[in-house]
C-alpha cells in the first residue's frame, strides 16, 4: 500500500505525504490506504511521518487526528501533521520553531541623540519612550530588519554599524522564547515622519536624558548604558562576516567581535563557484 503515495523522505528516513501531491477519490480512500501502508514503512525502518494537509484537504485533519497524527505547525494555507511510527524508540521528531526573532534600532546621531517612539497601540498603562523595531520576516538579516523597521516607524533612513546588545525571553507570545537583538544605526537623514497607523509620536532625545527618565524600561535604559560604555572599548564592536556554511554554497552572517571601522564593502564577498565545492 505504501507505493499507492508519491512521498518524500526527510534526512532522517522519515516520510513526508503532501495531501496535495496523492491521486485519491475521497478523503476516506487516503485514510484507509494510510493505515495499510503505516506497518510497511515500519518494517523497512521509517520512523517520522508528515503530512501537509493544504485548504482543499482540510477534511483529513480530525480524519488524521483519530489516527494519532499531532499537530506540529501551521502556515497560512497548510497545516503539517506528524507521527512517530517507530514502536521501539523515543520521538527524534524536532519541534516547530520556538524562537521570534526581534529587532530594534538604536539610532544615534552627531548630537548624541537618540531616535524614540510611542507606539499606537501598547500594553502598559501609559505609554512610554522605547526604541523604533520589530519582529524579522523570514529570510531577512538583523541589519535589513532594523533598517526596514526605522525607516517604517519613523521615517529617518539608518545604516547597521553594530550590535549592541540582545535580550534572551521565554514566555513570550503562543509560549514562544524571544530573541532582541539591539542594533547600532547610523543615521542617514534626521527628518521625522511617523507612520501613523503604528506610533503615537517620535522624537530625537539626548542620550543621557533618556537615561535618566524615570519611564525608561530597565532593558532600554541598559541597552543605552551598553552602547556608551561600548564606546569606550577603543573602536570593537560585534559586526556580521559572511562565512561559507558547511556546504559552501551559502554565506552566512557570523558575528563576532572585531574593528568597528570595517566596511559593509569588505563583508560582501563574492559566492563561489558551486560547482567546484566539496561538502566539508
Amino acid at each position: 500500500m505504501a507505493d499507492c503515495f508519491k512521498a518524500g523522505t526527510d534526512r532522517y528516513n522519515g516520510v513526508i505525504l503532501d495531501a496535495d501531491d496523492q491521486n485519491f477519490k475521497s478523503d476516506a480512500e487516503f485514510i484507509e490506504k494510510l493505515k495499510a501502508a503505516i506497518p510497511e514503512w515500519r518494517k523497512i525502518d521509517k520512523r517520522g511521518l508528515w503530512v501537509k494537509v493544504d485548504h482543499k484537504h482540510a477534511g483529513l485533519v480530525p480524519l488524521l487526528s483519530q489516527m494519532g497524527l499531532e499537530f506540529h505547525h501551521a502556515q497560512p494555507g497548510y497545516v503539517m501533521m506528524t507521527m512517530w511510527m517507530s514502536e521501539d524508540l523515543p520521538n527524534y521528531l524536532p519541534e516547530y520553531a520556538n524562537q521570534y526573532i526581534g529587532v530594534a534600532g538604536f539610532v544615534v546621531n552627531e548630537k548624541n541623540q537618540l531616535l524614540v517612539i510611542q507606539e499606537q497601540y501598547h500594553t502598559h498603562k501609559r505609554s512610554h519612550w522605547k526604541l523604533p523595531g520589530g519582529h524579522a520576516d523570514k529570510g531577512e538579516d538583523l541589519a535589513e530588519t532594523a533598517e526596514r523597521e526605522v525607516r517604517e516607524e519613523t521615517g529617518v533612513e539608518s545604516e547597521f554599524v553594530s550590535l549592541i546588545a540582545f535580550r534572551h525571553q521565554h514566555n513570550y507570545r503562543f509560549g514562544c522564547s524571544d530573541l532582541y537583538f539591539i542594533c547600532l544605526m547610523r543615521p542617514l537623514t534626521q527628518e521625522i515622519k511617523t507612520c501613523p497607523h503604528e506610533i503615537a509620536a517620535c522624537k530625537w532625545i539626548d542620550l543621557d536624558d533618556y537615561i535618566a527618565d524615570p519611564g525608561v524600561s530597565d532593558a532600554n535604559r541598559h541597552f543605552a548604558q551598553c552602547y556608551k560604555d561600548g564606546l569606550k572599548h577603543n573602536g570593537l564592536a560585534i559586526i556580521p562576516s559572511k562565512v561559507l556554511s558547511h556546504d559552501k554554497r551559502v554565506l552566512h552572517n557570523i558575528y563576532s567581535i572585531q574593528a568597528k571601522t570595517r566596511r559593509k564593502s569588505d563583508q560582501a564577498l563574492p559566492l563561489p563557484n558551486l560547482a567546484s565545492s566539496t561538502e566539508l
